[in-house]
Parts: structure tokens; sequence; C-alpha cells
């Protein structure tokens, strides 16, 4: 099944993925982070009256920032990281490839478009996984949480992938089963399109509005054929 809602691609030349509910299966504690990392907040004295266990700690940071001293700040930030790597390197031996990804990727690859991986995930972790399933011989790029200064829902790490692989934003897709996926590339007009195979709902990926609905990974070749068609019958 899919659907299609907003957006036109100009031609498709590189697809980039989420990881953690998207290539591979959802195991990452995120309740037990977010509950570490409120009281880490709490024990440095920093009190926030709207912070919530619904928050990404990438979102707690956001709110503190502008609310304390830089060396309080970056004292914080490590802290939190720490938190959630140390939860990420027990889900990285936990968790296990999604189907058909391997499949999707060896024909995305043939196709010729470039590939590309977009994590919130710290490095250590999403190197685990990758060399763990081989996905190290799929992608081109792999931007982790170290290597952007915005995580989703922002749309930095994103738009820092599309950059090292040297294309358009409409020239790319972004693959992802979370609503912080499609609001990333949303803000950075790529075309996006969700997989309810992780974390969010498929109502709420609907009312996120992503370019595209598929039920399963399998279903990204022929929606790629389909997009490519259309375009070519503009020509």
């Amino acid at each position: 099944m899919t659907y299609v809602s907003y957006g036109e691609s100009l031609g498709i030349k590189a697809i980039i993925f989420d990881l953690d509910g998207t290539l591979v299966k959802f195991a990452l504690d995120f309740v037990k982070a977010r509950k570490e990392a409120i009281a880490e907040i709490k024990r440095k004295g920093i009190n926030i009256d709207n912070l919530s266990e619904k928050l990404s700690l990438y979102s707690m940071l956001k709110m503190i920032k502008e609310r304390v001293d830089a060396k309080t700040f970056t004292d914080l930030e490590k802290s939190l990281w720490e938190i959630l790597e140390k939860i990420e390197l027990k889900a990285a031996d936990e968790t296990d490839i999604q189907p058909d990804a391997i499949q999707t990727l060896t024909k995305i690859k043939n196709l010729g478009l470039k590939l590309a991986i977009v994590t919130n995930n710290g490095r250590k972790a999403t190197s685990i996984v990758t060399k763990k399933f081989g996905l190290d011989n799929f992608f081109e790029v792999i931007i982790a949480r170290e290597d952007s200064k915005e995580l989703k829902p922002d749309g930095g790490s994103i738009k820092r992938a599309i950059e090292i692989l040297g294309v358009n934003a409409e020239e790319a897709i972004y693959v992802g089963d979370g609503v912080i996926d499609i609001l990333a590339a949303k803000e950075v007009k790529v075309v996006s399109i969700a997989v309810p195979t992780g974390i969010s709902s498929i109502k709420n990926l609907v009312e996120a509005e992503p370019d595209y609905l598929i039920d399963s990974l399998k279903d990204i070749i022929p929606l790629i054929d389909s997009i490519q068609k259309v375009e070519e019958n503009k020509v």
C-alpha cells in the first residue's frame, strides 16, 4: 500500500536512510534514557519546569542551552550523551536487521543510486550495527550524532549528508520510521518516505504528512519506479 500526498521529485539520485526502526529493528530503551537524563539534569541543580520524558535528549538540551552558562551546558551535554551511549551500545548488541533491508539496499545499489545513513545514534553504536549486518558495504556516507550540530527533527544532519553526496535536496529521498524523520526531511526539502516499522504509529506518521507512506522497505523499489515514470512523462 502506498499513499501519495505532498511533493514532487525532479529525478532521484540518492536515498538516505534512518537506522533504528528503519534498517534495523528498534531496540533502544528511550524511556530509560530519558528518565536517567532528567535525573542527571536535576542532580546538576538545573530546574526546568516543562521537562518531559516524552522529549528526546536532544530536545531537552535545546531547551536548557539558553538558560545556563556555556560550561554548565557543555558538562551536561557530555553527561547526557554518555547516558545515551551506554543504552545505545546495549541496544546495538540486541538488535536485528529489518526484513527485506539487505535485498532492498542491494537493488537500490544496482540502480546506481547513492546511499547514506543519517541517524541520531552515536558513532560507536552505529558502527557496531552497520558492521554486524554488513551495511558498511552499501553506504557512501554515514552521519551519526557526533557528525552534526543539528539532530533530527532539525534538518542539519540530512543537509550535511546531501552536501557530502553531492546532490541537490530535490534529488534525494529520506526514509525513516519516525515523525522526527519526516520533520527533518521537510525542513531541508528532501522527499520523505515514512515506513511504520519503528516507534511512530501509522496515525502519527500520516499526521506528519510525509510525501509517501509505504508498508515496508520492499515497497521502495516500485515507488522509485513510479516516481521516475512520472518524471519521464513530464519530459
